[in-house]
């Protein structure tokens, strides 16, 4: 993907303070970011992640998805919202990492999906937001798993022999859930919003 370069700059940093900005509305503001369903509390931050790398670009996409990493830490500090966020979003593995993948998965499946699907661009878009969606939600689960599997299992209160189920069980529901969101309301966004960037 590529930008028009004509005013290209000012945009982009005009765009990344907005992008900022909601960001961090999502993160502070309740009910605007996340839905209060402990212990993951279920996002919708991702999208705004996924917009950015589709609008303007995989890099910008993992600049945005980094910034969302560090404000949920920090939120994690101050406003935590269930017993495990001190123990979890602390830790940039978790809170970090996954968040600046969206962008780099987003954008490489976009480049892929744009191929296969021609001129169905729209089609191209939900299907990388599915792939950016479900990117969030693996690597959380899969660190999660990794560096706290005994303390997880014990606040869900399931065995840690079946946590592994349990995992699979809320990429089933939330994970699925974040996906179909992403997939209607990414290409209604990142369509007119391009027109803004001049991205063709």
């Amino acid at each position: 993907m590529k930008l028009n370069h004509k005013r290209s700059k000012p945009h982009r940093i005009a765009l990344l303070g907005i992008l900022t900005a909601i960001i961090l509305l999502q993160n502070f503001v309740p009910f605007l970011g996340n839905i209060p369903i402990p212990p993951l509390n279920p996002t919708i931050i991702h999208i705004t992640v996924i917009v950015a790398t589709l609008t303007m670009g995989t890099k910008d996409g993992m600049i945005i998805g980094g910034i969302w990493g560090i404000t949920r830490m920090v939120r994690a500090y101050t406003m935590p919202a269930s017993p495990l966020d001190l123990l979890l979003w602390t830790n940039p593995m978790i809170a970090l990492v996954p968040r600046i993948l969206i962008g780099l998965f987003t954008g490489w499946s976009y480049a892929l999906f744009k191929r296969l699907f021609a001129k169905k661009d729209k089609l191209a878009l939900a299907s990388a937001s599915v792939v950016g969606s479900f990117t969030n939600t693996i690597f959380v689960l899969f660190f999660i798993y990794l560096f706290y599997g005994e303390s997880f299992a014990q606040a869900i209160e399931v065995d840690i022999s079946n946590l592994a189920g349990a995992l699979a069980v809320i990429v089933g529901t939330s994970g699925v859930a974040e996906a179909i969101a992403a997939a209607i309301i990414v290409p209604l966004i990142t369509i007119p919003l391009r027109k803004v960037t001049h991205q063709k």
